[in-house]
């Protein structure tokens, strides 16, 4: 009778461990059918984008020339600044001009700084990628805190207090959180400078003193929402039939709280993660101009006022592309947690 039931034991332990492999190789398996379908999506959006973005600049209201020559420029002078730097003709074909050197890598030379679009695009960029992860670092882990704290005390004081203090900060936009930090930490305290122009190149302990303020700004705009994502997320997961069973089984401790509460937990709030990598650079705009951040943002709203046709399309395009590479990373990132999501062909 004891060997019967060992070898039950072991062949059922063997089965399940054939269909969680079985699982796991069916779940990766969606990863390059995903890859491959968005390959062929993203250039179509980035495509409609584009022609939607170069429309609406053109349509704005000034005139490119006039704003570099100034206003005692003559006509003559202006139309001349306009035709040397391929401002003249049909749209249609300024369009593909525009679009053949953006695909190409030749994105032209800035109006108003006189350098490569190229390399102010992708270094500005790249610091406002920094920016972004600093913000991350600083949101994620006390966005998550906060929404556990408030799944396992619902209905106490402590979760309506934090629901409050949540919705209040939402209401509030950022410039006025960012006003404040402003005002406290860096006039009143000091602790801060007011001023985060500063180059990623010097000295550690500057360059994280003077990145706090937006950083803590950007994640702000984010936490509550975030928060109360993680909220559902748990509640949900305590309320579910698996853990139930787990808790019965006897299973507790970190494996309980990791294992089942977390991983699931964290499924809703993946999505919306996402949304904050792609919407980072757009929505950074006011942040980066309020402290003087040198990020894509804020020269994206100095292109706009001047009209820098060359830079502010490819600024955008950029701004485009890395909102379709984290959505892209997003969806795998639920592929891989969430076992139920598939990605059949035409989706």
């Amino acid at each position: 009778m004891t060997v019967s039931f060992s070898s039950g034991g072991n062949a059922a332990t063997a089965s399940s461990a054939r269909r969680g492999l079985a699982v796991l190789r069916s779940r990766h398996s969606q990863v390059p059918r995903l890859i491959g379908q968005r390959l062929v999506q993203v250039p179509l959006v980035l495509f409609v984008v584009s022609v939607l973005v170069f429309w609406l600049i053109e349509v704005v209201p000034g005139d490119p020339g006039r704003n570099a020559l100034g206003q005692y420029a003559t006509s003559e002078q202006v139309q001349a600044w306009n035709e040397a730097h391929g401002l003249t003709g049909s749209l249609v074909s300024r369009y593909f001009a525009w679009l053949f050197g953006f695909v190409t890598g030749d994105w032209g030379t800035s109006l108003i700084y006189g350098a490569p679009v190229r390399e102010l695009v992708l270094g500005r960029l790249g610091n406002s990628l920094f920016l972004g992860a600093v913000a991350f670092v600083i949101l994620v882990p006390v966005a998550f805190a906060l929404g556990a704290i408030q799944a396992r005390r619902e209905g106490s004081r402590t979760d309506r207090t934090l629901t409050i203090a949540l919705m209040s900060l939402a209401s509030v936009p950022e410039f006025v959180v960012g006003v404040l930090l402003l005002i406290v930490f860096s006039l009143w305290l000091k602790w801060f400078p007011i001023q985060s122009s500063i180059s990623l190149d010097g000295p550690p302990g500057e360059v994280l003193r003077a990145l706090v303020l937006p950083a803590v700004t950007l994640a702000l705009g984010y936490l509550s929402v975030l928060a109360r994502m993680t909220r559902t997320g748990v509640l949900d997961t305590l309320d579910s039939q698996y853990y139930r069973t787990a808790v019965i089984k006897g299973v507790h401790g970190p494996q309980l709280a990791v294992g089942h509460v977390a991983r699931n937990a964290l499924i809703p709030t993946v999505s919306l993660l996402g949304v904050y990598v792609g919407t980072l650079l757009g929505g950074s705009a006011i942040v980066e101009t309020l402290f003087g951040y040198p990020g894509l943002g804020a020269l994206l709203v100095s292109a706009t006022v001047e009209k820098d046709i060359f830079l502010l399309e490819s600024g955008v395009m950029v701004t485009g592309v890395v909102a379709l590479l984290a959505l892209l990373i997003t969806d795998i990132a639920l592929v891989l947690i969430d076992p139920r999501v598939r990605f059949d062909e035409g989706e």
